[in-house]
């Protein structure tokens, strides 16, 4: 994994006075003096005659929400013009060489989201740096919280170099909150339709391991492999059997998280336990942050 020089932030920011996105940043930022923060506002209805006065107001905006958040030492304002906002705020995201990027959650429509995805789900699912999004930044937020780590061990499609990011960064934001690692390893239904994962570990291991009788074994192995190797107590490891986006936030609620790092690699298909899809559904269940990985390759390069 390459070492990064400097930690840049790139905010997304909302039309209006609540800046979750914001809010959050500026909380790392207390611990973290040194990061540059740089707060991203995108107009997108704009036309040439308007564009430079809008420039001109939002600048104004922003240099007053620097003074709101002193946390921030590194206040980096960033204007950009663009019809498409999540397109345009994954680019700069790529193009800037950021760190990572946080976004506020969109409020959702159940029926309307059916055919119009939100901002969120569309950065989600396309970003390719670390992306932190934040539900409520004033959903409790104390030290001494689980960062709960979701991994898919499912053979097939796992990718141990997502895993390495995923734990790093897990690990960063424990030590910056004295926090604790929790990892959880989700055992998808057998339906195939729904949801469904690779069953073929059972087959593989069920009959070469001696005491592996269940799916809920084999996986308990590969937690116990995996908290072998980073160092972590057995007891913060944990396999719960079901719908992804409904046992991760039931375990979220028992220990009390505050945050889920889980990743979406490229190799997953439509039915993967771990694709943006489950994501998405996720963050719809939990209270606090979801921070997610899509492309390890710039770790790696």
């Amino acid at each position: 994994m390459k070492k990064i020089k400097t930690f840049k932030i790139l905010v997304l920011l909302k039309p209006g006075d609540s800046q979750p996105a914001l809010e959050r940043a500026n909380e790392f930022a207390r611990f973290m003096p040194d990061i540059e923060v740089t707060a991203c506002r995108i107009i997108n209805d704009f036309d040439e005659l308007t564009k430079e006065s809008q420039t001109a107001q939002v600048n104004r905006e922003l240099l007053v929400l620097a003074k709101r958040h002193p946390n921030i030492k590194n206040f980096v304002p960033r204007i950009i013009c663009a019809k498409n906002v999540p397109e345009a705020f994954v680019k700069e995201a790529k193009d800037g060489q950021y760190t990572m990027a946080i976004i506020s959650a969109n409020k959702r429509n159940k029926i309307k989201d059916l055919f119009i995805s939100t901002i969120d789900s569309q950065v989600m699912r396309t970003i390719q740096v670390p992306l932190l999004v934040v539900k409520d930044a004033n959903a409790p937020q104390r030290l001494d919280k689980v960062i709960l780590l979701a991994i898919d061990f499912e053979e097939d499609d796992h990718d141990k170099k997502l895993d390495e990011v995923l734990f790093q960064a897990a690990k960063i934001f424990a030590d910056e909150f004295n926090g604790e690692i929790h990892v959880a390893n989700c055992v998808s239904p057998l339906n195939r339709g729904y949801m469904g994962g690779n069953t073929s570990p059972s087959k593989i291991l069920g009959s070469a391991v001696p005491g592996i009788k269940s799916r809920g074994d084999i996986h308990q192995r590969f937690l116990d492999v995996f908290a072998l190797e980073h160092h972590l107590p057995i007891e913060h490891t944990h396999v719960v059997q079901g719908r992804v986006d409904e046992e991760i936030p039931r375990l979220c609620k028992a220990l009390d998280a505050r945050m889920v790092c889980m990743g979406s690699s490229a190799k997953s298909g439509l039915l993967s336990p771990m694709n943006s899809s489950a994501s998405e559904l996720v963050l719809e269940q939990i209270l606090g942050d979801i921070f997610i990985v899509n492309d390890v390759t710039p770790y790696f390069e």
